[in-house]
């Protein structure tokens, strides 16, 4: 009988412990940046802050434990049209530490492709994080459930296997998850979300949220194109001008939007590339004027030159990698996704 395929795991862990004590609180919000803004605690928590998070990466999702002190988040519609995350985040809020048989208290769903504001996180939890593509047709009923925390059976019973896929995948030695295990996943999100099954909060239209929706969709399908401009935004989407630039002001305008997102592009086709893709290559790609303009741009936008960033993804595969690349890695984890 032919043995089951495996899934090579990634294990990366982060804690605050790593930085000097002055510079925690910093570390652990440059930490969640990848996805979120996290507000400024009182001047006592900030001095006082400890946090770790350990991440594994799955190839088709990512799942990370965390543990610290409770804090207020946000995703704010200003970053919402900038870092075009399209992805689906669920989060497992326990009552006490994995580690001392944490069960779940509650789902709760985040859609990194909708506006997030007031948020809590809990100080024990365990996340897991899909692209949209990988949910299927069923992304669209989930997303309805943004904001929403989940307590009725079936949610709960998705939250347990979530932990147990993270308890798999912590475990260094196992090196591997079954590839069945983790096709399952995503069919298990679909039937215990089922939008159906409970009474929701039914969003009111917003005509703003949907041009965006359609503007990002277009200059993301459009990138490589040169001829990529706010004014051939405007005119595919049907509005003014006038129009795209308030819905696009709050990010700093439209211009810096698609270059921001050609960017992000570049990054991740150097998470999927060989190690012997030209990164000039890269740059003339997504339409930058020379090797030198991408990499500042790039750097302003990362922190980071585009050779630094291939490099924070090898050694975040090797499991490796200084206190000073660690803020590198799960952003490399997460633009591969």
């Amino acid at each position: 009988m032919a043995s089951a395929k495996k899934t090579p795991v990634i294990l990366h862990r982060f804690s605050t412990d790593m930085v000097a004590h002055e510079l925690r609180f910093e570390a652990f919000r440059s930490r969640i940046n990848t996805m979120f803004d996290m507000q400024d605690p009182d001047p006592d928590t900030r001095r006082g802050f400890a946090g770790g998070i350990e991440s594994v990466n799955m190839g088709a999702m990512l799942i990370s434990s965390m543990r610290t002190q409770t804090f207020r988040f946000e995703r704010p519609r200003q970053r919402l049209v900038r870092d075009f995350l399209d992805h689906i985040l669920l989060r497992v809020d326990l009552a006490c530490p994995l580690d001392q048989n944490g069960r779940p208290a509650a789902l709760t769903v985040l859609d990194l492709g909708r506006v997030s504001e007031g948020g809590m996180t809990p100080a024990h939890n365990v996340s897991v994080v899909f692209s949209r593509a990988s949910l299927g047709p069923a992304a669209e009923d989930i997303s309805r459930l943004h904001g929403e925390s989940l307590t009725y059976p079936t949610a709960i019973f998705l939250a347990d296997h979530i932990l147990s896929l993270f308890r798999m995948g912590r475990n260094v030695e196992a090196e591997t998850v079954p590839q069945e295990l983790l096709s399952l996943t995503p069919t298990l999100v679909a039937a215990c979300l089922d939008p159906q099954q409970i009474s929701i909060r039914r969003a009111r239209n917003d005509i703003d949220t949907m041009m965006l929706v359609r503007a990002r969709d277009f200059i993301q399908s459009n990138l490589s194109s040169p001829m990529l401009t706010p004014d051939l935004v405007a005119r595919e989407i049907g509005v003014s001008r006038a129009t795209l630039y308030r819905l696009f002001d709050p990010a700093g305008g439209v211009a810096r939007v698609i270059r921001e997102a050609r960017i992000k592009a570049a990054a991740r086709s150097l998470t999927r590339a060989g190690a012997d893709t030209r990164i000039g290559d890269i740059a003339h790609a997504f339409c930058f004027a020379s090797d030198a303009h991408f990499s500042r741009a790039f750097k302003a936008q990362f922190g980071c030159t585009p050779r630094e960033f291939r490099t924070a993804l090898t050694e975040g595969e090797a499991g490796r990698g200084d206190a000073d690349a660690v803020r590198l890695v799960f952003p490399t984890w997460l633009a591969a996704l």
